[in-house]
């Protein structure tokens, strides 16, 4: 049984990739550009754009499960070549904006909810993995923490941030056991943390102060505007972070039922990643 990883050069994928070693699947790492990735002794590599579905045929040969991001654009195309390949089952990377109220109104929930029902619809096996906050977000501080400071907006905004290792882990464990069929998980940390208490985290595991600096929704906005966000999505992500400060992310435990342990905490995670912000 050959395991599928595309985007297997981003957090979570590699995540899914070292987990799927861990417990000797055969795994085939994927990406646009496979010579570009980085991937353990013996896994398989191989080029395909998710977009098109030209390229999916080798890729999907004589694979029976597929860990896969959301592409909207191509996933009719994944559909076709994954049924006619014989994929069992995918489990998807999706978002936890498409269990929200307001999903409806969003526009990041509605694009992956146009794959979400693209893959219920298809002949083969789904399970939707719908995370939060993750904590790799915080990577986006580091030019701030070379100043001594974390610039965020909401800074007492209390999400579920959750470590990429336990999604692969959990990812990983139904790709090889083919569980959770037709399910859609909520996943999170194992607590809400606000932002604020985030830094102060990071600023004990870096062994140096850094002070919290508020920015305004505007200055948050225009930031991400720089960054290459489509102009409707900041609005919207900053209303979702906003409401949090009100009422918590929700938390479950999901990681421990799927896994049998416990999600792993902020500070683990930044204890893991220290030398990312040196």
């Amino acid at each position: 049984m050959t395991i599928l990883v595309t985007g297997a050069g981003g957090h979570v994928g590699r995540a899914v990739l070292d987990a799927l070693v861990a417990a000797g699947q055969d795994v085939r790492a994927s990406s646009r550009d496979a010579t570009k990735l980085d991937v353990p002794d013996g896994v398989a590599k191989v080029s395909a754009d998710l977009e098109d579905a030209s390229t999916l045929e080798p890729a999907l040969d004589g694979v029976s499960a597929v860990f896969l991001y959301v592409r909207p654009q191509g996933i009719e195309g994944f559909v076709k070549v994954a049924e006619a390949a014989g994929v069992r089952h995918v489990v998807l990377l999706s978002s936890g904006a498409t269990l929200e109220p307001q999903a409806a109104q969003s526009r990041i929930a509605r694009l992956h909810r146009v794959v979400e029902e693209a893959l219920i619809a298809a002949p083969f096996a789904e399970t939707l993995l719908n995370p939060g906050s993750f904590a790799t977000n915080t990577l986006g501080w580091r030019a701030d923490i070379a100043e001594g400071v974390v610039r965020t907006p909401y800074p007492d905004s209390r999400v579920g941030s959750i470590h990429e290792r336990d999604i692969g882990e959990v990812a990983a464990k139904i790709l090889a056991d083919g569980s959770h069929a037709g399910q859609a998980l909520q996943l999170t940390g194992p607590e809400p943390i606000s932002f604020r208490e985030q830094a102060a985290v990071l600023a004990d595991v870096l062994g140096r102060p850094l002070r919290v600096e508020e920015l305004s929704p505007e200055q948050a906005a225009e930031r991400m505007a720089a960054l290459g966000w489509p102009p409707e999505v900041p609005p919207e992500v900053l209303r979702a972070v906003e409401r949090t400060t009100r009422e918590p992310s929700a938390v479950t435990d999901v990681v421990r039922e799927v896994t049998g342990h416990a999600p792993r905490t902020f500070r683990q995670w930044a204890e893991e990643h220290r030398a990312d912000f040196a």
